[in-house]
């Protein structure tokens, strides 16, 4: 893996960083992860050039359900649909808002924005996203959507993300199991599809996982082989 820049590192140790669970007096709540995975796949694709990556995240969230928060992960390839070459850390930043409407129903809206510190060219954009949840038992299914306006990083090209996910916890163990796939339709790049198989053990804050990913692009694409994803971290 190439070496990083101070800032993407900064970052990642920021996200990193031990947070109280709770604030005495602001009803705001802390909350982020630490973790390594065998390799960083983003929609099906490798991002970290089938490399192991590092990645941590860490979101502020209020008792309204606003929320603000920052994800960041190593990278060591290029983009999907970037113009250029985005470099060897990718940092997150979001925002949005998050309601229960009862009966176990849930709904989650906010932007992305995608910032690559030491991306070649035009890297950066905004995406919009939103989804919703239902609770039934055990099982919780999601889908949703994110949709990115034609902008310089992606070729001046809409960019469209449809997505779902079942996640279901075996009673009386620390295994959760979970299903996924989304359609990414790009303009001019192409449309194709991804889906990954998972299974996932927590034991207190500790999480390992694994997973299958895989997409229906070109065998020949690079970055593209189907494969498992292990990963390892710690929640705070």
């Amino acid at each position: 893996m190439k070496a990083v820049s101070a800032l993407p590192l900064i970052a990642l140790s920021f996200l990193a960083a031990p947070a109280a669970a709770q604030l005495p007096d602001g009803g705001i709540t802390f909350y982020g992860e630490a973790t390594a995975v065998s390799d960083y796949r983003y929609r099906g694709i490798s991002r970290s050039d089938e490399n192991p990556a590092l990645q941590g995240s860490l979101t502020v969230q209020g008792d309204s359900g606003f929320y603000v928060g920052a994800w960041g992960s190593t990278l060591d390839g290029i983009g999907d649909v970037t113009t250029g070459d985005i470099g060897d850390v990718e940092l997150d930043l979001y925002a949005g808002y998050g309601t229960n409407l009862g009966l176990g129903t849930s709904v989650d809206a906010g932007v992305l924005y995608y910032y690559f510190p030491d991306g070649e060219g035009k890297t950066d954009y905004f995406e919009p996203y939103a989804s919703i949840s239902q609770q039934l038992g055990p099982v919780q299914a999601t889908a949703g959507a994110k949709y990115a306006w034609d902008q310089a990083a992606l070729g001046d090209e809409d960019l469209l993300y449809l997505f779902g996910e079942v996640e279901a916890g075996i009673p009386l163990t620390p295994f959760t199991l979970t299903a996924g796939g989304g359609h990414q339709s790009a303009g001019a790049f192409g449309d194709y599809w991804n889906w990954s198989l998972g299974a996932e053990a927590s034991l207190g804050p500790v999480k390992a996982g694994v997973r299958y990913v895989d997409t229906d692009l070109p065998a020949e694409l690079p970055n593209v082989d189907a494969g498992l994803v292990f990963s390892a971290g710690v929640e705070f």
